[in-house]
């Protein structure tokens, strides 16, 4: 997989594997660090992190840029939030996260990334942290296992109406596990193609390395 599909100077491949290249060679989660040339590259597992699974598997619209201001909801403990505040490495990433223990890492990511904002809150409730967020993210990131994950991507649409790009890393068995993952993604996708202000730019299934998941990138019509 030496060809990517993404446009990218930040992401590259290497004989088969996805790298970031990144202005801090720490490692996060177990991730091994090379070089080449002067570039420090951290290894993308596809396993690991659902948008690098999206790249392995051909995602073509890839909206991060080195200055992009990013709102990730569900950041968990940051493994993939540290591959994106490689690529964003002129931007902001304001990380969104809920339970106590995976923050607690979140946090301890941000002393070393100096673009990398956590926030402690439930990704239900925007009002929480808009106040902390001075403009619009230009792209709005969301892997939450919920039920209700597209309400709460909705919400966060509505709280922050400037966005440009949005992804969705929709998690089909969380919203009915009895049925195809495919057909709830075909439900979910046309739940969103009411709203007038999203257009659907592609959707790739990830399952192969995440279970009944997909990847699902948005753009605002709002937005020229």
């Amino acid at each position: 997989m030496d060809k990517i599909s993404i446009r990218s100077g930040r992401v590259v491949s290497e004989k088969g594997k996805l790298y970031t290249v990144t202005e801090y060679p720490k490692i996060v989660y177990g991730e091994r660090i090379t070089k080449s040339g002067k570039k420090s590259l951290r290894t993308w597992e596809p396993k690991r992190s659902k948008l690098s699974a999206a790249i392995r598997n051909g995602l073509r619209n890839f909206p991060f840029l080195e200055d992009s201001s990013v709102l990730y909801l569900g950041a968990s403990t940051g493994t993939t939030v540290s591959h994106i505040s490689d690529i964003c490495s002129e931007g902001m990433i304001f990380a969104v996260e809920f339970s106590m223990e995976p923050f607690s890492k979140l946090l301890e990511l941000s002393k070393d990334r100096q673009n990398i904002y956590p926030v402690f809150s439930t990704a239900r409730s925007p009002e929480n942290y808009s106040l902390f967020i001075e403009r619009d993210p230009e792209i709005i990131y969301q892997d939450i296992s919920q039920k209700d994950q597209l309400r709460i991507l909705l919400t966060n649409m509505q709280a922050f109406p400037g966005w440009n790009y949005a992804m969705l890393m929709l998690k089909a068995i969380s919203i009915d596990s009895s049925r195809n993952p495919e057909a709830v993604m075909r439900e979910q996708e046309a739940l969103l193609r009411k709203e007038r202000n999203i257009s659907i730019l592609e959707t790739v299934n990830i399952g192969n390395f995440h279970r009944g998941h997909f990847c699902i990138v948005m753009k605002n019509n709002h937005i020229s």
